[in-house]
């Protein structure tokens, strides 16, 4: 009995998806189980008779002496806000939290001028002192800026940059080589 070359490949096919049906099968893994959960204990409820309101007895207030106090507390003040820092570069009035090194040290500080206003004032302060803005580098947003100063004596360019923080705008100055 001759097998033609078309019925061994049916037998072949046949024979290989019956072997992949064992090997993988239907095999179901279990569902995982959830964890036992704690019944609730039943309780019982006791009704209490409802009580009738009674009328409290009347109490005379008595005037009394006022009792002495201690002394009010001293008002302290607010610690204020210096007004001279050791820096080279001009400073708004109203700065707050200041820090730099001293002298051409880079600075960073708050001020509740607008953006517009610290801009304003740092230009007419450097030109006063002679430096020109290198406007080419200059940028502006309505949340930051960017100036940059040539001409101070050190050679280095004369970099000032703000944030608006929303209450306050943060300021920083520094020299760069540009």
């Amino acid at each position: 009995m001759k097998i033609k070359k078309c019925q061994w490949i049916t037998v072949l096919a046949l024979g290989l998806t019956i072997v992949l049906l064992v090997a993988c099968g239907t095999k179901e893994t279990p569902a995982p189980t959830p964890p036992p959960t704690k019944a609730p204990t039943p309780t019982s409820v006791v009704s209490e008779p409802e009580a009738t309101p009674t009328p409290a007895p009347a109490v005379e207030a008595t005037p009394t002496e006022p009792q002495p106090t201690a002394p009010p507390a001293e008002a302290t003040q607010a610690p204020e806000e210096k007004t001279s820092y050791d820096t080279v570069f001009p400073l708004p009035d109203n700065v707050q939290n200041f820090t730099g090194e001293g002298g051409e040290s880079q600075v960073n500080f708050q001020t509740s001028l607008s953006l517009d206003e610290v801009i304003e004032f740092y230009r007419q302060a450097f030109a006063e002192k002679g430096l020109t803005e290198r406007t080419l580098l200059t940028a502006t947003t309505d949340t930051t800026f960017s100036i940059v100063f040539d001409g101070w004596p050190n050679g280095k360019a004369l970099v000032i940059q703000g944030v608006d923080l929303g209450a306050s705008r943060n300021v920083n100055i520094r020299f760069e080589d540009v």
